[in-house]
């Protein structure tokens, strides 16, 4: 499978020209083809989330990594993030969700995930847990004059705040998921366009970072 690490040490090493990340979409999306085209049926599962008239397609490993890890996302999880998701209008920007069991990091910078418009395919990759703040403006948005039960997650959640999904602070903010980040974001397009999530840490956690290339590495080993 196509690796940002390897491509960069193969195609810039030598040149010394900085690595442009903006450049390798063809090969990405050439790798996610090959991956459910060609060799779906022996390393990935099908699974499916539907909303009323909608539905997303979960693809995810058919293997299962040995240890108990929660750094990976299974279908039971994605589907429980879907379910609780505020504005369910967004899944129609996304056809399928394929997990990659990769660790893809350069220089404390973290590949989190990939969009790829034409095709309605939202790609995550393994990454650090965390956070992102957002602020929700209830169905539709919200102009200021929403009522109060629009904009509070607690009350969309119907009491569910489970660890893992949000979290909110002492100064009223809110703490989501990456899925929620990503579904809030991304946009569909008739273009062949790759949108790429990163992240990037200050400093990389030693025992997370170990665990992440260890699951990375035992994936790799097996054809992922």
């Amino acid at each position: 499978m196509f690796d940002i690490r390897d491509y960069f040490e193969n195609e810039y090493k030598l040149s010394g020209v900085r690595p442009d990340i903006v450049n390798i979409d063809d090969d990405i999306s050439h790798d996610i083809t090959n991956l459910l085209s060609n060799r779906f049926s022996s390393l990935y599962r099908r699974d499916r989330y539907k909303h009323r008239d909608s539905g997303i397609e979960i693809i995810y490993p058919s293997l299962r990594y040995p240890e108990n890890t929660r750094l990976l996302l299974n279908p039971d999880r994605i589907r429980y993030l879907l379910s609780f998701y505020p504005h369910k209008a967004d899944f129609c920007r996304v056809d399928k969700i394929v997990m990659r069991p990769r660790y893809i990091e350069i220089g404390n910078v973290e590949l989190i995930s990939l969009y790829l418009r034409r095709k309605k395919i939202l790609v995550l990759y393994l990454f650090h847990p965390h956070f992102y703040k957002m602020r929700y403006a209830g169905p539709g948005g919200c102009d200021g004059e929403c009522d109060e039960d629009e904009i509070n997650l607690g009350t969309i959640m119907a009491g569910k705040l489970m660890g893992g999904t949000f979290r909110i602070d002492d100064n009223a903010g809110i703490y989501v998921h990456p899925l929620w980040y990503l579904l809030s974001t991304i946009g569909y397009g008739n273009d062949d366009g790759i949108d790429k999530f990163f992240i990037k840490k200050e400093s990389v956690n030693d025992t997370m970072y170990e665990i992440l290339n260890d699951v990375s590495f035992y994936y790799s080993r097996h054809g992922y």
